[in-house]
C-alpha cells in the first residue's frame, strides 16, 4: 500500500529537506521511492536516515511536492533526521538498501523509532482533490500539457465546493506551479 507523506532528509549543509513522498508503508519497514535526480535520494545516501511524517496539513503537503518549504521541525529521537512539529505521527527509518538503478530509486528503510504529535483528524474532499492535483503538477513537464489542464479542471471542482482556506491556498499554489511550468495553448 502506498500511503503520502512528507518526507525529511537531512541536506550537507544541515539544513532540513521536504519532500512530498508516496511511500510503501508497512509497520517494521518503508520502501521510499524517489526520483533519481533528487535531493532526497543524495541525503538518504549520504546520511542513511529519514524521518516519514504523516500529516494532514495539506498546504504543507502541495509545498513539499512543489518548493523548497521550511517548516518548523523538531530533531529526530534516534536518526540524523527532523520530525514535523505538528506531524501527526512519523515513523524514524534506517536505510538497509538502496536499488538506484530505474528512473525512481528504491531505498528500504527499517523504522527504528515511532512517534505520534497529534490526532489526525482526516482529509476532506477537498484536501484529496489537492493531493491528487499536487501530485499531477509535480510531474508538468512529464505529462501532456491537455491532461493536465483537464484532471485539474476536474479537481478544482472538488475544491470549489468543499474546500477551507488551506486547500484553497494550497489549490493556487498548485495551480500557480502548473501555469509556470506548462505551456498555455
Amino acid at each position: 500500500m502506498i500511503i503520502e507523506t512528507v518526507t525529511t532528509t537531512i541536506n550537507p549543509d544541515g539544513t532540513v529537506n521536504c519532500a512530498a513522498m508516496g511511500v510503501e508503508w508497512g509497520d517494521e519497514t518503508i520502501v521510499i521511492k524517489p526520483y533519481r535526480a533528487t535531493r532526497t535520494l543524495r541525503n538518504l545516501q549520504a546520511r542513511g536516515a529519514a524521518v516519514v511524517n504523516l500529516t494532514d496539513d495539506i498546504l504543507l503537503f502541495a509545498r513539499a511536492a512543489l518548493e523548497d518549504p521550511r517548516p518548523p521541525t523538531r530533531p529526530a529521537a534516534v536518526v540524523d533526521g527532523a520530525v514535523l512539529a505538528d506531524a501527526c505521527s512519523w515513523r524514524e527509518v534506517a536505510v538497509d538498501a538502496i536499488d538506484a538503478t530505474g528512473p525512481r530509486a528504491r531505498v528500504a528503510t527499517r523504522v527504528v523509532q515511532r512517534g505520534t504529535g497529534r490526532e489526525f483528524v482526516g482529509f476532506s474532499r477537498a484536501c484529496h482533490a489537492v493531493l491528487e492535483a499536487s501530485i499531477l503538477a509535480s510531474r508538468a513537464r512529464r505529462l501532456p500539457a491537455q491532461e493536465i489542464r483537464a484532471e485539474l479542471a476536474r479537481l478544482a471542482v472538488v475544491v470549489d465546493k468543499t474546500a477551507g482556506p488551506r486547500e484553497r491556498a494550497a489549490m493556487d499554489l498548485v495551480l500557480g506551479h502548473v501555469q509556470a511550468a506548462v505551456p498555455s495553448g
